[in-house]
């Protein structure tokens, strides 16, 4: 155990999930990442990068919030950037807590993310090949504004929201798929205990995949860390989302 809680917050693991998705014509990769709370240099951000390095390109990167947190600054930022992965197809952001508690959303931010290719994402949308992106502000430090999620569309959508709390708000017959994050899936996970606490937000909701109706949603652990630089049997996870035509 005191291996796990010196070491497992630097395991960046890679998982790769599979979702058939309706009207969708040939197979796509999403690369979702969430809660990296990014605050300074040294060796956990290093290892994230030559991490991130040696990941195979995505069709899209989809960054779900708090990919910063106090006493963050533009050059740990930059680092993390220039580090991910090219996506053939673009990547979108959205907004977390964090990023509102710490000033990061106006102007500056969205450029800073645009500098790297990312566009950032605030109650708006964005079309990536095939794929609709809907981007919603955070529900509990912004404000969340899902109308566009019910205007027509010809493209598959996929939802983004930084806490899931919301997913029975969001999901609809138009979304097939939500990704979200908050919880680092307990960030601590005790044999036969479970998960002992998760942030406001979560609900029920706390890592891996659920439905509501004919949408799916999927929780990552995210990257990152909160309170202490410490996970128990729980992961950093680099969430691999391989999206395939739907058969029936």
């Amino acid at each position: 155990v005191v291996e796990r809680l010196r070491h497992e917050v630097g395991w960046f693991e890679e998982v790769t999930h599979t979702l058939p998705v309706p009207e969708l014509d040939a197979p796509l990769e999403l690369l979702h990442l969430t809660d990296v709370h990014l605050r300074s240099t040294g060796p956990w951000l290093d290892g994230l990068c030559r991490r991130l390095r040696q990941l195979k390109a995505p069709d899209v990167l989809v960054i779900t919030g708090d990919l910063v947190t106090r006493g963050w600054s533009p050059e740990v930022v930059e680092a993390f950037l220039a580090a991910l992965p090219t996506p053939r197809l673009g990547a979108v952001a959205i907004l977390g807590n964090w990023e509102h508690w710490t000033d990061a959303t106006g102007d500056d931010w969205r450029a800073l993310l645009q500098e790297h290719g990312i566009r950032l994402l605030v109650n708006e949308v964005a079309e990536l090949g095939p794929l609709r992106f809907f981007g919603s502000d955070d529900h509990l430090a912004g404000t969340a504004d899902l109308s566009l999620l019910d205007d027509a569309s010809t493209h598959p959508t996929i939802a983004l929201t930084h806490s899931p709390a919301h997913f029975p708000e969001v999901a609809r017959k138009e979304v097939a798929l939500v990704l979200a994050g908050h919880t680092h899936a307990g960030q601590m996970r005790v044999p036969v205990l479970g998960v002992p606490w998760v942030p406001k937000g979560s609900d029920h909701f706390i890592g891996g995949w659920y439905r509501h109706g004919g949408t799916w949603l999927h929780v990552s652990p995210g990257l990152g860390w909160s309170i202490a630089p410490v996970r128990l049997w729980c992961p950093p996870e680099l969430s691999r989302i391989r999206l395939v035509p739907d058969p029936s």
